[in-house]
């Protein structure tokens, strides 16, 4: 797939939002387009919690800094949740509790702690591999990548309206009022809250569309 740029992305949301300039227009935008950057990282974090990107490391013991008798190696940037660890012997090693190492100084295993990846019970290998779901990278200018999957366009831009609407809910003197409206016997609130929960539910139901086909691997 070819690669795709925020500036090609981008407008699948002004036309979303009505915030297109047409050419020769002297008008502004709407919407500061720092602020959809934002909205739309928000959205990738969202994403990421549920359709992460599958990712992994090799580690080697250079890169052990701990100077203690475990292995003590910094976490990615990225990095959301492990999968899994594979040793050189294609051992795969189970997760532990940090508090494991206290009660049960034998048991072998890995734990994550303070942005670490920990090897407990004595396990120190020329090197092993850690596969992990990472968070999406941010967009930060127009010729940043998108990673997310064409699939979730949609589902980002969606969540980007919905962070729209919540501002312009935030910024109207009337949202923490009761507007006169009758509806099923009790006072509707704030008319942007109902278009705010659908945007947040289509975007849960385009995610939900798309399920882990390998949810499995890290059981």
């Amino acid at each position: 797939m070819a690669v795709r740029r925020w500036k090609e992305v981008e407008p699948i949301i002004t036309a979303l939002l009505k915030d297109e300039i047409p050419a020769g227009s002297e008008r502004t935008r709407r919407y500061d387009p720092d602020d959809l950057r934002t909205w739309w990282n928000n959205g990738q974090v969202r994403l990421s919690t549920m359709k992460p990107l599958h990712k992994h490391l090799v580690y080697t013991a250079d890169d052990n800094k701990s100077g203690t008798e475990e292995v003590q190696v910094a976490l990615p940037e990225d990095f959301y949740r492990p999968r899994l660890v594979v040793l050189p012997d294609k051992q795969q090693l189970p997760r532990l509790a940090i508090e494991e190492k206290y009660y049960n100084p034998q048991a072998q295993g890995y734990a994550i702690y303070e942005e670490k990846l920990l090897l407990l019970g004595g396990v120190k290998p020329p090197h092993w591999l850690m596969a992990y779901d990472a968070y999406y990278p941010a967009i930060k200018s127009g010729d940043s990548r998108v990673e997310i999957p064409v699939w979730a366009d949609e589902a980002c831009a969606l969540y980007v309206a919905m962070q729209a609407i919540t501002r312009e809910m935030a910024a109207d003197a009337r949202y923490r009022k009761f507007i006169g409206k009758q509806d099923a016997g009790n006072p509707q609130q704030s008319p942007f809250l109902p278009v705010a929960k659908w945007l947040e539910e289509r975007f849960n139901a385009i995610v939900a569309m798309h399920s882990d086909d390998d949810q499995d691997f890290r059981q």
